[in-house]
């Protein structure tokens, strides 16, 4: 059985190695759905609850929302953000729609794990209305 949650944030970033428009300093309005796969279990009629999947997801959530993503060799960005005292996560990598599911992967790894019923979950981001990355991560 699969069941899913959808999130929503609102999140600054740039790609500073990029050729392209995403050099710039920019935002996004991401859209994520978390998906669980398990079986269901027989006494609750869940895989797991929709409020336990929100409860695993919107710490890290409220980290990121209204922050500026940057990746820690932006010198320049980063030196900016600490100077004006902004809302900030830094990370080792780029702030890619690819990195940033993994960075979701990571954190709700160890969450999911400890859920009996939970096989495998997959995280996947919307950049834009038009653009989004999946990544599944199988648990057993």
């Amino acid at each position: 059985m699969k069941i899913a949650k959808e999130f929503r944030w609102e999140m600054g970033h740039r790609l500073p190695n990029h050729d392209g428009a995403c050099r710039n300093v920019h935002g996004h309005s991401y859209r994520m759905q978390v998906e669980v796969e398990g079986d269901v279990n027989p006494e609750t009629g869940m895989v797991i609850d929709f409020g336990d999947i929100s409860a695993k997801v919107k710490p890290f959530l409220a980290e990121l929302d209204h922050a500026f993503l940057c990746q820690e060799s932006d010198t320049e960005v980063r030196e900016l953000l600490e100077r004006m005292d902004l809302k900030r996560v830094m990370i080792p990598v780029p702030s890619t729609v690819e990195n940033i599911c993994m960075l979701f992967i990571e954190k709700l790894r160890p969450a999911f794990a400890c859920e009996p019923e939970v096989r495998a979950f997959t995280v996947r981001i919307w950049e834009t209305a038009t653009s989004e990355a999946e990544i599944r991560e199988v648990l057993r």
